[in-house]
């Protein structure tokens, strides 16, 4: 008897198997400058914020939120999904093969 194939896909963007963090990209944006960098994470680009994106609103409601809030922040926001992927530093050593 022949096993039947099966596809699993796992995602994780967590810090769980793949090394993601928004400072990867907010490092080159200012410059590294990690003082007004972490004071844009805990100000603009929360994780409060990013958690109701996970839990389901789009990210273009979110910006748009933001965006309101924080005018001055515009480009920096947009970064957030525009360049999601440089948040992304590969996978977090001995869990992925």
């Amino acid at each position: 008897m022949t096993k039947p194939v099966r596809n699993i896909a796992v995602f994780d963007l967590g810090g769980v198997l793949v090394d993601w963090d928004p400072r990867h990209l907010y490092r080159k944006l200012f410059r590294n400058d990690e003082t007004a960098m972490e004071h844009f994470l805990a100000s603009v680009c929360t994780d409060e914020w990013n958690r109701a994106q996970d839990a389901g609103r789009s990210f273009v409601e979110g910006a748009r939120l933001l965006k309101r809030q924080h005018p001055d922040k515009a480009e920096l926001i947009d970064a957030y999904g525009a360049r999601f992927d440089e948040m992304i530093a590969g996978p977090i050593t001995g869990t992925v093969e």
